[in-house]
């Protein structure tokens, strides 16, 4: 069996979400927060709080989840930058996000956009080496640093990804996540599946599959199809059907609606503590429904996403029951 990674969406795995989906659902082996970048030359501090939320959110059961931090850089000293604050934070094992397609972060030379620059991500991957061989002066002290990479096939031309791996398997990685498309499809177009099996035969570092999963049978084909494999990576399937890594490790039948409203009460009454006003409440829980539009009646879909005030929100939720 192999690992479950729920991948970082900006805007709806927050710390509340991804708090509240370990407590209803579970089945995931590590969470990835959406990444930290810098902002006005410092780590934007809304991404840092809201890896504090994670340990704030009440009435979880499942305290002991694994969340990884993710960074998002166009050279090594942005990318050290973050890595420091994390560190600060006592957060000892990070993700690189080398995938990122959206046009904001690739032309800052971010995400994908780092893919075609070879110098640049040789510079990242050498501070990488420099922290993975020391130990962290933070929060744990005997602690050593991890890293991990996520990543496309590259920008314009999956070249960039066959490029880079000569230097990726020569740096001390956790693990590789591909998702095997190009930043300029961002999530439409075909998957490149030929070009994901010649960088999983050609990969020295575990490898974990990232892109369109949304079945149990997909991660099973895959598992067969690819025995070296170290994991999946899901996002928005997980955020369709929360019930996917618990169905896949258990193999039992979910109750997903109740689950999921269930899921919906913790996030809810954690948005209500941590946030002010009802715009701000409802613009953390009105996401949630956004990718679970086809497990709702149309009508009742509608009247969430419509609610302009907390108590219309709270009736339109509440003709699900």
């Amino acid at each position: 069996m192999i690992k479950i990674l729920f991948a970082p969406l900006q805007g709806y795995t927050t710390g509340i979400y991804r708090k509240a989906h370990a407590e209803i659902f579970g089945g995931i082996d590590a969470y990835y927060a959406p990444f930290l970048r810098i902002e006005n030359g410092l780590p934007r501090e809304k991404d840092l709080r809201d890896l504090e939320n994670n340990e704030k959110c009440t009435n979880a059961t499942r305290t002991n989840i694994k969340v990884i931090p993710q960074i998002i850089a166009n050279s090594a000293q942005e990318f050290k930058t973050l890595s420091d604050a994390l560190f600060q934070k006592g957060f000892t094992e990070i993700d690189f996000n080398m995938g990122c397609p959206f046009p904001m972060q690739v032309n800052r030379h971010r995400g994908a956009g780092i893919l075609s620059d070879i110098n640049a991500v040789q510079e990242i991957m050498d501070e990488i080496g420099k922290l993975s061989s020391a130990k962290s002066g933070t929060a744990v002290e005997t602690a050593s640093i991890k890293f991990s990479v996520k990543m496309r096939l590259g920008q314009e031309t999956p070249n960039d990804a066959f490029a880079l791996l000569p230097i990726l398997n020569d740096t001390p990685l956790t693990h590789i996540t591909l998702h095997p498309r190009l930043g300029k499809q961002q999530y439409k177009g075909a998957i490149d599946f030929n070009s994901f099996e010649r960088f999983y035969n050609e990969c020295r570092l575990p490898l974990v599959y990232n892109g369109d999963i949304t079945t149990v049978s997909q991660i099973n084909e895959l598992e067969r199809k690819y025995p070296k494999l170290a994991g999946v990576m899901i996002g928005r399937g997980l955020l369709a059907r929360p019930s996917l890594a618990a169905e896949y490790k258990d193999a039992t039948p979910q109750d997903l609606l109740g689950k999921i409203q269930q899921m919906h009460q913790v996030i809810f009454d954690n948005a209500c503590k941590t946030y002010q006003g009802d715009s701000q409440i409802l613009s953390h829980v009105q996401s949630f429904w956004d990718y679970l539009e086809s497990s709702l009646p149309k009508k009742i879909f509608k009247k969430i996403k419509k609610a302009g005030k907390l108590d219309e929100y709270k009736e339109a939720v509440a003709l699900l029951k």
